[in-house]
C-alpha cells in the first residue's frame, strides 16, 4: 500500500511541475523578459531561421545599392557612345521598366510591342515587363528543346556518338530538310543537330532533336521541367506562343547548371556574331538564343557583363511587320539591338560594381 502511495504522491508532484511550467510559458509568452519565454523564443527562432536559411539561400534576394556618385561616374563614362547611338537616357534615376518605355516612347514604339524580364545572377534581382503577355516564340523554343535532349543524354538515354535518320523527320520547309538530308546522307548525331539548331537555326535539325524526345508532341508536354509562368500561358503553346516569365526561368536553369549545358553555352556564344543581342555591345561576351518569324524578333540572352545577368527580350511588329511577313526587318533587327543596349547600359549604370 506504502508502495503505492508513493507512486501516486510522485505522480501527483510530477504533474504539478509540468502544470507550473506549462504556467509558466503561457503566462511569460507575450513577455520579452520572461527568462523561460526567452529561451524557447531563442531556440525556436534558431531553428526558423536555420531552415529558412538553407531554404532560400540560393535565391535569397540582395538589393544593389550602388551610391548616386558611382553611378554618374559611369554615365559619364559612358557618355559618348549613348550619344553615338542616340540612346542617351536617365539610366541612373530611372527604373530598367522606364527607361526601356523611355526608349519606346522617343522611337514611336507601342509598349505592347515589348516585353522582358532580367535577373541579376549575383544579388538575384528580377525586373520584368508585360512579362505574361502573350508573344510568338519563334526559334527559341529551341533553347529548351536542346536543354530537353542533354538532361536525357546525361541520364544515359541518348548517346551522343550515335547516327539518327533524319530522312522522315518533320520540317517547315521541304528544301531546307532535303539539303540536311543530301549534306548528312540522311544520318545525324546529336552533336550535329545541336550546332545546326543553336548556331545556326534551322529548324530541320531542331526538329531530329525533337524526335530523340518522342516528337514535338511530346516535347511540348516536358518544357514544364525548367518552370511555369504566372500567366495564362504556362510554357510554350501549340500554336508558338509564349512569354518571358517562363524564358527567363529556362534562362535560370541553364546558368544554375552550367556544367552540365556547357556545349549549349558554348554554340549559343557562338551564335549570330554582331546581331542581335551582339549588334550594338561589341567585345562584350553574350551567349544568345535569337527567335524570328513573321511579327516576332526575339532573343534570350546570358550576357557577361562585370555581374553577369539573364535576359528574355521578345518583341513583336517592330520595323512594321505583321504576322502575315515572310521577311525578316532591318529596322526591327536594329530596334533589337537598341533595346538591347538599353538594358544593358541600365545593368552598367545601376549594377556593375
Amino acid at each position: 500500500m506504502k508502495k503505492y502511495s508513493k507512486w501516486i504522491v510522485g505522480f501527483l508532484v510530477g504533474l504539478a511541475s509540468l502544470a507550473f511550467v506549462v504556467a509558466v510559458f503561457f503566462a511569460g509568452s507575450h513577455s520579452e523578459s520572461n527568462p523561460f519565454s526567452q529561451m524557447v523564443q531563442q531556440i525556436m527562432g534558431t531553428k526558423k531561421e536555420e531552415k529558412k536559411g538553407d531554404e532560400s539561400e540560393e535565391d535569397k534576394v540582395v538589393p544593389t545599392n550602388k551610391s548616386k556618385a558611382d553611378k554618374q561616374k559611369v554615365m559619364g563614362e559612358d557618355a559618348a557612345i549613348m550619344d553615338s547611338y542616340g540612346l542617351y537616357y536617365d539610366y541612373a534615376n530611372l527604373s530598367l521598366e522606364e527607361v526601356v518605355k523611355a526608349y519606346m516612347d522617343e522611337y514611336g514604339i507601342d509598349h505592347s510591342q515589348v516585353a522582358f524580364s532580367y535577373k541579376n545572377t549575383k544579388s538575384n534581382e528580377q525586373f520584368a515587363f508585360n512579362d505574361t503577355q502573350a508573344m510568338t516564340a519563334g526559334s527559341t523554343y529551341k533553347l529548351p528543346l536542346n536543354m530537353l535532349v542533354v538532361d536525357e543524354v546525361e541520364k544515359g538515354k541518348l548517346n551522343l556518338e550515335d547516327e539518327f535518320d533524319i530522312t522522315n523527320t518533320q520540317f517547315e520547309y521541304q528544301g531546307e530538310h532535303d539539303n540536311y538530308v543530301a549534306a548528312f546522307g540522311g544520318m545525324m548525331t546529336i552533336p550535329d543537330m545541336q550546332v545546326y539548331s543553336l548556331v545556326y537555326s534551322e529548324n530541320t535539325p531542331a526538329y531530329a532533336l525533337a524526335d530523340r524526345l518522342g516528337g514535338m508532341d511530346k516535347v511540348y508536354e516536358m518544357y514544364d521541367r525548367y518552370g511555369t509562368s504566372k500567366g495564362e500561358i504556362k510554357t510554350i503553346s501549340t500554336e508558338n506562343k509564349t512569354t518571358t516569365d517562363y524564358f527567363i526561368q529556362v534562362l535560370e536553369h541553364l546558368w544554375k547548371d552550367q556544367k552540365k549545358y556547357s556545349e549549349i553555352l558554348r554554340l549559343t556564344g557562338e551564335s549570330f556574331p554582331g546581331e542581335y543581342y551582339k549588334s550594338l555591345l561589341p567585345g562584350l561576351k553574350i551567349d544568345q538564343k535569337p527567335g524570328y518569324v513573321n511579327e516576332a524578333l526575339n532573343v534570350n540572352a546570358v550576357v557577361y557583363e562585370e555581374t553577369p545577368y539573364l535576359v528574355a527580350l521578345y518583341t513583336a511588329g517592330l520595323g512594321g511587320t505583321t504576322t502575315a511577313s515572310s521577311e525578316i526587318s532591318a529596322v526591327g533587327l536594329y530596334q533589337v539591338g537598341q533595346l538591347a543596349y538599353v538594358i544593358n547600359e541600365w545593368h552598367r549604370v545601376n549594377m556593375n560594381p
